[in-house]
C-alpha cells in the first residue's frame, strides 16, 4: 500500500532525514515501505531500520558526525489515517541548540511519534497533515516538544514534487520560541531501474535563536537480495549555510535500510 508516499516530504516547505534521516522528510519516505501484511480492518503494517554514517536532523548532526541507527514502524488504514514510531540514536549535543546555553544535551535516542491524514486529491496531487510529539530517551531538562505538519504533493509520472511545513508552537523545550521549518522536495524514480534521486531545500526559522537554510541531493539503489526485497543503499550530500560549529558543515551521508 502506498497511501503516504511522502506525508512530510517537503513544505510549504519541511523535511526528514537517513540521508532520510537526515532531513526529517522525516515522515516522508517512511510510507514507501512494503508493508508487512493487511488486516480484515484494512490495517497496513510496515517497518524497517536503517544504518547511517551520520543522522542529519534538518542539516545538522545529532550523532556528532559518528554512525547511528534508526528503526521505524507504521500503521496504515485504507480511510487514509496513519500512525508511527521511529527511533533514532544519538550522541553530543545538537550543535544549533548550543545557542542557547540552557538546553541541554538531548539524550540517547530521539522517538519520533506521530499520526496524520494522508488524502488524495485527484489530478495527481495528495495532501498530508499531521502531529509529530519528539520525546528523548536520558534528555537533560525539558527536551519534549510536539509539532503539528502539514504537506502537499504533486505526482507527474516518475516526479514527485512537496512542499510542506512544520511548525512548533512556543515550548519550555525549544526555548520558549516558535519554530517554523519550510521545505520542498523532488524525488524522482528511474521507471523499471532501481534507481531513485531526491534533492530537498529547507529553511529553519527558531526566533531569538536565528535561522538558517539547508540543502541535500541523494541517490538510493535498490538491491537484490534473496529474502529480504526492501534492502537499499543511499548516499546524499547535504548541506547548511551555518559555519561556526562542527556538525554544520557539508557532509556525504550514507545509509543502509532494510524494510519488511
Amino acid at each position: 500500500m502506498r497511501m503516504v508516499r511522502f506525508a512530510v516530504a517537503a513544505a510549504m516547505s519541511l523535511a526528514a532525514g537517513s540521508a532520510h534521516a537526515q532531513d526529517d522528510p522525516e515522515i516522508a519516505a517512511e510510507f514507501q515501505e512494503p508493508p508487512l501484511g493487511a488486516g480484515s480492518a484494512g490495517i497496513d503494517v510496515s517497518a524497517g531500520i536503517e544504518l547511517m554514517s551520520d543522522y542529519r536532523f534538518r542539516g545538522v548532526s545529532r550523532s556528532d558526525e559518528d554512525p547511528a541507527v534508526q528503526a521505524t514502524v507504521n500503521l496504515f488504514h485504507d480511510s487514509g489515517l496513519y500512525a508511527g514510531a521511529r527511533a533514532t540514536t544519538l550522541k553530543g549535543r545538537d550543535s544549533f541548540r548550543l545557542r542557547d546555553p540552557g538546553l541541554g544535551d538531548l539524550g540517547d535516542v530521539q522517538l519520533d511519534l506521530y499520526a496524520g491524514y494522508n488524502a488524495r486529491l485527484g489530478g495527481g496531487f495528495e495532501a498530508d497533515a499531521g502531529l509529530l510529539y519528539y520525546a528523548f530517551v536520558d534528555g537533560e531538562g525539558a527536551t519534549d516538544y510536539v509539532e503539528p505538519y502539514a504537506s502537499l504533493s504533486y505526482l507527474i509520472g516518475p516526479v514527485m514534487a512537496t512542499a510542506g511545513a512544520k511548525y512548533a508552537p512556543s515550548q519550555q523545550a525549544i526555548g520558549d520560541e516558535d519554530s517554523l521549518y519550510l521545505f520542498g522536495q523532488v524525488d524522482v524514480s528511474i521507471p523499471f531501474r532501481p534507481w531513485s534521486f531526491s534533492a530537498t531545500l529547507g529553511h529553519q526559522d527558531w526566533g531569538r535563536f536565528g535561522d538558517y537554510w539547508t540543502w541535500s541531493i541523494g541517490v538510493e539503489h535498490q538491491l537484490q537480495v534473496a529474502g529480504l526485497p526492501g534492502t537499499r543503499i543511499g548516499l546524499s550530500y547535504v548541506d547548511t549555510d551555518l559555519r561556526s560549529r562542527p556538525g554544520q558543515d557539508a557532509g556525504i551521508v550514507a545509509t543502509l535500510g532494510l524494510s519488511f
